[in-house]
């Protein structure tokens, strides 16, 4: 019924998209776009303007500087509205279906990379055991083929601590 209840429903509620009227008591409809567009929490909510008011292009325009995606004159058929209405809440709807998703792949990166460090971890200390009893045969053998197959080891080891760190 107001520019300022309306500018308090916009901080306190999740809406789709705002229809203002050009006219209205204490502040006009300009006015209260200014304003949502000016807060961080309402500059995305889609404005559409409606005006019983001629058709003045310079209105007209005002109306678009203010941020509006729409003006609507009246009498207005209400199926345009409902139409145009309900194509705002379907982009809310998917907007907000889009943010969820990102949000659980955010979680979902944040658990993989906790599960590759811990993993990554977990394996450095088994590894480093066997490159180092690779090392200490490499010293107390004298067999050929030992040495042979601890250098192997060490090798292998070392790819995998590679492949660990990547």
């Amino acid at each position: 019924s107001s520019g300022t209840e309306a500018l308090e429903l916009l901080l306190t509620q999740e809406v789709a998209l705002a229809l203002l009227d050009v006219q209205m008591p204490q502040m006009d409809g300009f006015e209260l776009a200014t304003l949502i567009r000016g807060s961080e929490r309402t500059r995305s909510v889609p404005l559409i303007f409606l005006t019983a008011g001629a058709r003045e292009p310079e209105k007209y325009f005002r109306g678009y500087d203010a941020g509006a995606v729409d003006f609507l004159y009246k009498p207005i058929d209400p199926n345009v509205l409902r139409s145009k209405v309900a194509i705002f809440v379907e982009l809310h709807s998917q907007k907000i279906r889009l943010a969820n998703q990102l949000e659980a792949l955010r979680q979902a990166l944040h658990l993989n990379e906790m599960f590759v460090a811990v993993l990554g971890h977990d394996l450095r200390n088994p590894l480093s055991a066997v490159s180092h009893g690779a090392a200490l045969i490499l010293r107390a053998s004298d067999d050929d083929r030992v040495k042979a197959t601890a250098v192997k080891i060490q090798s292998s080891t070392a790819r995998m601590v590679k492949m660990v760190e990547q």
